[in-house]
């Protein structure tokens, strides 16, 4: 079962291991309400000097966080952004966001608290506790702290209501929702490397993964784009998702999703290549080179 499991998300890897995690102990400002405690032990080395909530999110630094602040502003639409268009029930359940102000103090923390993880630049954790588990995500101030927030807090989100999701599909809604609400999704780096005309898809070798070591970077590719196919080409293709979550929020071994999405098109690999084919036809001239 989930909850019996440590779970570690990292810059678009997940894996389970068994290591400790303790929390804050904090006066949390609640968004809309009063200040509110949440009673938690200190991390060593953990940010927690200043802090803000927003939505079910809270943001803990040494410096100074200000709920106006834009990258606060997107973070907190997110959580409406995924439950909304997964057809998810919003959970409240508190997700604690430590933001290192520099990349050295970050990997100082890491280096002291899990040396067996290698570099990355965000981490989502999921502790068990004596009451549940704690939702924690590690990140540091960057030109990428935005996106890869957007990447961890799906994962944390996802973690919250769903009772397992299978590697590919986590990590490709991940890839999906990682991209700012604007944008529909769309990866223009991933687009760029889909080009190839050696790509092949096969959504069931895909589900058939089973270890972290087997998602490599052509997979979180692959996942990205079933993921974007099934949110944005037809209503079938939709449905055969957002009932497949419905699923996976009590039954944690639902089967495979390719048979249900088959069900949607003659061919899923001729739609594929469809729906990439277009993407590529609408996406604005030097979209890629920014990504």
């Amino acid at each position: 079962m989930r909850r019996a499991r440590r779970v570690i998300c990292f810059s678009c890897w997940c894996v389970v291991g068994a290591l400790t995690l303790a929390g804050c102990n904090l006066f949390v400002p609640l968004a809309g309400t009063k200040t509110a405690k949440i009673e938690r032990q200190p991390i060593p080395g953990a940010p927690c000097k200043y802090s803000e909530r927003i939505s079910q999110f809270v943001f803990l630094s040494d410096f100074k966080i200000r709920p106006d602040d834009a990258i606060v502003k997107d973070l907190g639409r997110l959580r409406e952004q995924v439950y909304r268009e997964l057809r998810l029930p919003p959970a409240d359940t508190q997700v604690f966001v430590h933001i290192f102000a520099t990349q050295p103090e970050y990997q100082r923390f890491l280096d002291m608290r899990h040396p067996e993880l290698p570099p990355r630049r965000a981490y989502f954790i999921a502790q068990p506790t004596r009451g549940g588990e704690d939702l924690v995500v590690y990140t540091y101030m960057n030109e990428l702290t935005q996106r890869d927030l957007r990447h961890e807090l799906t994962h944390a989100m996802l973690h919250c209501v769903l009772k397992r999701v299978p590697i590919w599909l986590d990590e490709g809604l991940a890839e999906y929702f990682e991209i700012p609400a604007g944008q529909n999704g769309v990866n223009a780096k991933h687009l760029e490397d889909l080009r190839q005309p050696d790509i092949r898809f096969n959504l069931q070798k895909l589900e058939r993964l089973s270890e972290v070591q087997d998602m490599t970077p052509e997979k979180y590719r692959e996942a990205w784009a079933w993921v974007h196919l099934m949110l944005r080409s037809t209503p079938r293709a939709r449905q055969a998702l957002l009932d497949y979550l419905t699923e996976l929020r009590i039954n944690p071994e639902p089967g495979a999703l390719q048979p249900r999405l088959a069900n949607a098109f003659l061919s899923i690999e001729n739609a594929m290549q469809s729906h990439l084919a277009e993407l590529n036809r609408k996406l604005p001239r030097g979209a890629t080179a920014r990504q």
